[in-house]
């Protein structure tokens, strides 16, 4: 029975077993599109708690390739477990659909969700880079946590990008892992090597679940990286950002041949694989 049948099984346990293993491994942009689509199907008609939080767990893992669609089928999950809401939240796209009202500190502004579910507190970035911070949702009158896609709200924008936005403006939850993962795949090079220097310039910058995902984007680069100096930026800002690395991207990493690993970083990738036992070196 392969793997995407096994997510679908009548039996939960074997559902839950097939999402784990989803979870345990690192797969290319077509096996995560594809494992992305089935799980979103599992996941939406679950009614076993057990399979469900697995689901949602693997779901981080192919994240990348969730489609629109499929997170606004997520969001219609309730109660969505906490990794769940962080995922959609990560997701968050808004555009303002009226012209803003600057006020003392805030600015009110009428909002659409365009995709995922940001919620109160969320911080997102203006056209311009700036940032704003969503401190309050009123959905029919009624204040709520969350804006779920294809809703139109009155919310309450602060910080310094508020008072500049326009009509149609875009408000995006932090693109700046999805960007630099969507760039370690460009056919260029110097594309996928510039992004991940950008992921090693903010090392402390990522939250735990865009930090795994950006290991798990520079681990799957460097391994089928044909460029030496792409590859050296790639495993560079795997050693900055290590201390996210899972459990599957180590795995993904000892096969990679030593003779690919530049000399000055091999002692620190070692210390990297070595870290989390058991497992071994860099093939010598």
């Amino acid at each position: 029975m392969g793997l995407t049948e096994q997510l679908v099984h009548p039996d939960p346990r074997q559902r839950a077993e097939a999402a784990r293993r989803v979870s345990g491994a690192v797969w290319d942009p077509g096996a995560e599109a594809e494992l992305a689509g089935v799980l979103v199907e599992a996941a939406c008609a679950e009614e076993d708690p057990g399979a469900l939080e697995a689901q949602t767990g693997a779901l981080v893992a192919v994240e990348g390739g969730i489609s629109d669609l499929g997170l606004q089928r997520l969001g219609l999950v309730w109660p969505a477990p906490p990794v769940l809401e962080r995922l959609l939240a990560r997701a968050g796209r808004l555009q303002v659909s009226a012209r803003v009202t600057p006020g003392g500190a805030a600015t009110l502004a009428v909002v659409r969700c365009l995709r995922g579910a940001p919620r109160t507190g969320s911080r997102l970035r203006t056209p311009g880079g700036a940032w704003v911070v969503l401190e309050r949702i009123e959905l029919y009158g009624r204040a709520v946590d969350r804006l779920d896609a294809g809703s139109t709200a009155r919310v309450l924008l602060s910080g310094a990008g508020a008072r500049g936005l326009e009509e149609w403006d875009r408000l995006e939850a932090d693109p700046r892992a999805r960007d630099c993962v969507r760039r370690m795949g460009d056919p260029d090079p110097r594309v996928r090597r510039l992004a991940a220097e950008e992921a090693a310039d903010w090392p402390d910058a990522w939250d735990g679940d865009d930090g795994r995902r950006l290991c798990t984007a520079l681990a799957r680069a460097a391994v089928t990286e044909t460029d030496p100096e792409a590859r050296e930026g790639e495993l560079y800002a795997l050693l900055r950002l290590g201390h996210f690395a899972s459990a599957a991207v180590l795995t993904l990493l000892r096969g990679l041949e030593r003779r690919l690993v530049p000399p000055p970083l091999r002692p620190y990738l070692d210390d990297l694989l070595d870290e989390r036992p058991p497992g071994d070196r860099v093939r010598q």
